[in-house]
């Protein structure tokens, strides 16, 4: 085990995790101006270079926009810095299903019951055609999975989160090709028939209508629960 030397913290980087930390505190906010490099520079006691490279550092890092002429501002959070990652870990480890699934519980659970408050009509609309659109898959033989898929996404939508819809989004861009063989699998297991997953989707639109968000949230959850052992015992089989 080798330990390397700690090196004292230059004076940006300091400026960098003070400005950081005012930005989560809410003391800065998004579109906010920053003070001026000399008003920073005489209030935080450091020269006008070490200001100048924290602020490079804080717009490499995406978190200030610096405008020619007006000033340093606070940027608005970009989804694609967070998403880009996101999507890039799922593409690249697409073996490590049981954890898409497990985050797949944690976003679905939650977005089935903010959609069961914010819904509105023409929400439901979408989310009922695309039970109709499962419901017709099942009936007709056909692998049901990517009406399946829509279903889900239908509930995320409604549920008028913006991160949440990306995030679902691309969790299913991974889950897509795979998702077929998940249904199958799901459909050959003794207990479970194509009416019974249709009822189980049914019956979260019936409590999402009803607004019976502890119903809707624990059918969900039951849901993917049993999906992620199905799909767990499938891999041992």
């Amino acid at each position: 085990m080798q330990f390397k030397p700690i090196k004292q913290r230059r004076i940006y980087q300091e400026i960098v995790s003070q400005i950081k930390d005012l930005i989560v505190e809410g003391s800065l906010s998004p579109g906010d101006k920053l003070l001026s490099e000399r008003e920073l520079a005489e209030t935080l006691k450091v020269s006008r270079t070490s200001v100048r490279e924290a602020l490079s550092a804080l717009e490499i890092a995406g978190l200030v926009e610096v405008r020619p002429g007006e000033g340093t501002f606070i940027r608005r959070a970009n989804l694609d810095t967070i998403i880009e990652p996101l999507a890039l870990m799922f593409l690249l480890e697409r073996d490590r299903v049981q954890e898409v699934l497990e985050v797949r519980k944690a976003l679905e659970v939650e977005a089935i019951g903010l959609a069961t408050e914010r819904a509105e009509d023409e929400d439901f609309e979408k989310i009922k055609d695309a039970l109709d659109e499962m419901e017709e898959a099942l009936k007709t033989g056909k692998n049901g999975a990517k009406a399946d898929l829509h279903f889900h996404y239908t509930i995320a939508e409604a549920s008028k989160n913006t991160m949440l819809i990306r995030l679902m989004n691309t969790i299913y861009d991974t889950m897509t090709q795979a998702m077929h063989v998940y249904q199958e699998l799901w459909l050959s297991h003794p207990k479970e028939t194509p009416e019974r997953l249709f009822r189980e989707h049914q019956k979260m639109v019936d409590a999402m209508m009803a607004r019976d968000w502890a119903k809707a949230r624990k059918l969900m959850f039951d849901h993917l629960e049993r999906v992620q052992e199905l799909i767990k015992i499938g891999n041992e089989d």
